[in-house]
């Protein structure tokens, strides 16, 4: 089968891959469409991510697939039902010569029947990458491009659940890619006020209009840190939410905090010990170092997209084939696409 695979010195390939084998508890999934988690990839890609990898290794983690065959052991998953995240190679894992990137750009991955396994084996020792790969119901009729998208709002939905935005919180987010996207959306349907983005550039400015966003700052062209103060009476903002990555503009976005606010990064980066030391102190703004929860975000979108509260179809820009996985991630890295899904088609 046919495989995006990643070496470490930035460049993306189609490679043909053995097809994952069945284990008595696994279910053989044709992977549909899988999307970019942008920054997240493109360190892969480059061997930029702050802790190692093996490479070479099969890149990818926002997808979704059909069940097209089941393990002889398998009793809760049938032919036919929805996955999000299956994988072509667990991580930990090879597949072949090729380690996992979290292998979901591929025409094939695996699932697990979690549920079976402890029963028949209480004691057993279940992959910790199985309790992401999660049933999306037949009946909500997703288009497989748009399912992907359920990945990066589920894990944007349940981080700022998690550091406490809500009903009245101000909030600032650094970075306008698609992350930026999902915590500008649902910042607004917790009930946030301002929801302020800030970026480098003019052309995301329309995009995040339409998701609701109160205010958009080019930190390029504008003071962001007297921006912000304008907008929130002097007080700074009760939340900075980092999607972008950048070390030096999360310690300059201190400036933007209102005491005891709090600095929330969710893109990764190579240290924050910097930005942990300068929140020390008694009345000043804290750092937290939190995660997204995204399986237990997942009813929860469901329930969204069955109220209509979320347009999938919004959170990405570009449909591609896997057969232009390379030139896909060229125009991530120019600009020109700011979330492609990647589709492998039917079986």
């Amino acid at each position: 089968m046919k495989a995006a695979v990643v070496y470490g010195d930035g460049k993306v390939v189609l490679r043909e891959v053995p097809r994952p084998e069945l284990g008595p508890y696994q279910c053989l999934v044709k992977i549909l469409a899988c999307a970019t988690c942008t920054g997240t990839d493109h360190k892969i890609a480059r061997g930029g991510l702050p802790y190692p990898m093996d490479y070479p290794a099969i890149l990818g983690h926002e997808g979704f697939g059909r069940v097209v065959k089941t393990g002889l052991k398998v009793r809760y998953i049938k032919e036919g039902d929805f996955f999000l995240r299956p994988t072509s190679v667990y991580p930990g894992e090879k597949l072949g010569d090729y380690f996992s990137a979290w292998g979901g750009f591929a025409e094939y991955g695996l699932v697990t029947d979690v549920k079976a396994m402890k029963e028949d084996n209480p004691q057993t020792e279940v992959h910790s990458f199985t309790v992401y790969q999660q049933p999306v119901p037949a009946d909500l009729q997703l288009d497989p491009a748009d399912a992907t998208m359920l990945i990066t709002l589920k894990e944007t939905a349940s981080f700022l659940q998690a550091i406490g935005t809500g009903w009245k919180s101000s909030v600032a987010i650094l970075g306008t890619g698609p992350v930026a996207m999902g915590f500008c959306w649902f910042a607004k349907v917790f009930g946030a006020w301002p929801v302020i983005v800030i970026g480098r550039r003019d052309e995301p400015e329309r995009k995040f209009k339409k998701l609701g966003v109160d205010f958009y700052i080019n930190n390029t062209r504008e003071n962001m840190t007297l921006r912000v103060k304008q907008l929130t009476d002097n007080q700074g903002v009760d939340y900075v939410v980092d999607a972008a990555g950048d070390l030096n503009l999360l310690i300059e976005s201190t400036s933007l905090l209102a005491p005891k606010g709090k600095l929330a990064p969710y893109a990764t980066s190579q240290s924050y010990q910097y930005v942990i030391d300068r929140s020390k102190g008694p009345g000043r703004w804290s750092f937290v170092l939190s995660g997204p929860d995204e399986p237990s975000a997942h009813q929860y979108l469901l329930d969204a997209i069955r109220l209509g509260l979320v347009k999938l179809k919004d959170f990405y820009s570009h449909r591609l084939p896997l057969t232009k996985i390379a030139e896909g991630f060229k125009m991530i890295e120019a600009k020109q696409a700011f979330k492609i899904v990647f589709e492998m088609g039917e079986e």
